[in-house]
């Protein structure tokens, strides 16, 4: 069960118990706390832009509508940090007629159920029937997983690394070579996918060409139309100054307890895959390794959505309730949805205020 060669086991795409049910009991949960905490600010019309299209949602609208626009500014707030593949995905849409918001919703609840799906499946591969489920409800109701909901890029990247791992278990390269595109364009950190399902095929040069091969060249097609546009293949990186960042050093130093939110969850996600680190593949380690570590170190607001966007964490959390009684599980994921509400009140009601 722990080989990373296994064959899957016979399961339907969306099992009804296993995936369908908790993706639909988590997204009334989160969609409800959405826009019951917008309209609390703000009119009926404009709690869903006010919600679910709040803070970089509103950076991901524009960009579909006009693009990129001109050079950034140093140490001015610009759409380059943002990557190109959900902008795109919503323009696409909009041309169908929807609202751009609409169709960002729309694609990312789509996600999260292919996503969720993904996680079924590989998690079958490695542990207990039970804990798969398991670890489905447990990023369901996550206390981040209303981003799911919202206009950010989670929902695209849980599916997209997911499936990428899915993919390369079953040795259909191709498959995985294509869905990396999508893992590695929709975020800026989106490529330790690929070094990471690198490891996982054993660093073989044909494989690790198929399946890393087309995000790579995806990556350096959009630092090549960086250049174009604004002269500097970096701009996607350099930009980011125009947001103040918080590394581990400022928190300490200062006492910054915005990010405390974002260390907990992350904390509790590290601490879940090394406690069952033994089960999983260890390209799972170092998904887990590279897209949480880093953080610490460059900028530590966004932690708690990086911890409920990769996996591992949730496979391991389900291999650890599946030994927990019933009602310590079900008092777990009553804390996990009070726990939600307090975080979309942080985000959608109080506006991030320490």
């Amino acid at each position: 069960m722990t080989t990373e060669t296994a064959s899957p086991p016979a399961t339907r795409l969306f099992p009804l118990r296993a995936v369908v049910l908790p993706f639909l009991v988590s997204r009334v949960i989160s969609d409800l706390l959405i826009f019951v905490m917008a309209k609390s600010r703000t009119s009926l019309l404009s709690a869903y832009y006010s919600g679910f299209a709040k803070w970089d949602g509103s950076w991901y609208v524009e960009i579909a509508k006009h693009g990129y626009g001109p050079k950034p500014i140093p140490g001015t707030e610009s759409p380059w940090p943002f990557f190109p593949f959900l902008p795109a995905v919503i323009r696409v849409g909009g041309w169908l007629g929807p609202s751009e918001a609409f169709v960002g919703v729309a694609v990312n609840h789509v996600a999260f159920l292919l996503g969720l799906a993904g996680l079924y499946r590989i998690a079958r591969r490695h542990v207990s029937p039970r804990a798969s489920e398991l670890g489905v409800w447990l990023i369901a109701l996550f206390p981040a997983s209303f981003l799911f909901s919202m206009i950010y890029p989670s929902a695209i990247f849980f599916a997209a690394s997911v499936w990428a791992f899915c993919f390369v278990e079953e040795r259909r390269d191709l498959a995985a070579g294509v869905v990396t595109i999508a893992a590695v364009m929709v975020r800026p950190n989106g490529f330790v996918v690929a070094i990471a399902l690198a490891f996982a095929v054993h660093w073989i040069p044909k494989r690790v060409a198929i399946v890393c091969g087309p995000s790579l060249l995806a990556f350096v097609g959009w630092m090549l139309y960086n250049r174009d546009k604004t002269g500097d293949a970096l701009t996607f990186y350099k930009s980011k100054d125009g947001w103040p960042e918080i590394d581990l050093v400022d928190f300490v130093l200062r006492d910054r307890k915005i990010v405390i939110p974002h260390l907990l969850l992350a904390i509790v996600a590290v601490v879940a895959v090394i406690a069952v680190w033994r089960l999983l593949p260890k390209s799972w380690l170092l998904l887990t390794a590279l897209y949480l570590v880093p953080a610490f170190f460059v900028g530590m607001v966004g932690l708690g959505r990086y911890a409920g966007e990769i996996f591992p964490p949730f496979v391991a959390g389900g291999e650890i309730l599946r030994k927990w009684p019933r009602v310590a599980v079900g008092a777990v994921f009553v804390a996990c949805v009070a726990l939600q509400a307090l975080c979309v009140y942080w985000v959608i009601y109080q506006d991030y205020l320490p």
